[in-house]
């Protein structure tokens, strides 16, 4: 008996780098939403910083077994590309509880699960940090009172010696971040593009992971 295999339905699914998301007309994202708070954070749609990560993780993937946190995650598009395309384990933090159920959709209908974490930066430790080999983020930085928890963030992360991949599309307070990092980090931090059909372009921090 030949298995019936369902095809993706582009009035309501969004093919991005491998993914299928669900679009905001697909049925079961609309019934969900109706029954979610408002999101507080910017967590509510899908950013262009996100295409920006994905096609820098393609170029540069993830050994498997390797413990990702995905920091600001909103919908964690790339936490789930980790899962599905890496094979690793994903925790997948964000400040909002209002973004998870959609997070969790998505990552099931992608076939990954991923365990959420309600909080926010200022609240992580070393202790915790410690747990994880990679942290990535996209466009964590949109306003400027983010800029010293982010800078603190990345610090805390260098000192466990998490590798730190952040995508970003170009915001100033970001920049700023970044020009400010100490120099013993070795980091690099390039504009980055994606062909088309995403034709986004942006910028890339990786810092590597530092030897303890």
């Amino acid at each position: 008996m030949t298995e019936l295999i369902a095809t993706p339905d582009p009035r309501h699914e969004l093919p991005f780098f491998g993914l299928q998301l669900l679009r905001s007309t697909h049925p079961q994202l609309r019934r969900l939403r109706k029954t979610l708070p408002k999101t507080t954070h910017h967590g509510n749609k899908l950013w262009k910083s996100s295409a920006i990560l994905l096609d820098y993780l393609s170029e540069f993937p993830l050994p498997q077994a390797t413990r990702v946190l995905e920091v600001g995650a909103g919908w964690g598009l790339g936490g789930i590309y980790c899962a599905k395309y890496f094979a690793v384990a994903v925790m997948a933090l964000d400040i909002d509880p209002a973004v998870f159920p959609i997070l969790e959709l998505q990552a099931a209908h992608n076939g990954v699960l991923i365990k959420p974490h309600i909080a926010r930066f200022e609240n992580l430790t070393e202790q915790y940090l410690a747990e994880f080999d990679v942290m990535i983020a996209s466009d964590i930085c949109f306003w400027d009172e983010a800029s010293e928890p982010v800078y603190n963030l990345l610090c805390l992360a260098q000192k466990v010696g998490l590798r730190v991949i952040v995508s970003d599309p170009g915001r100033p307070p970001f920049i700023e971040v970044v020009e400010n990092l100490p120099e013993h980090f070795d980091y690099a931090f390039e504009n980055w593009s994606v062909p088309h059909p995403y034709n986004y372009s942006g910028l890339v921090l990786d810092i590597p992971a530092r030897a303890l």
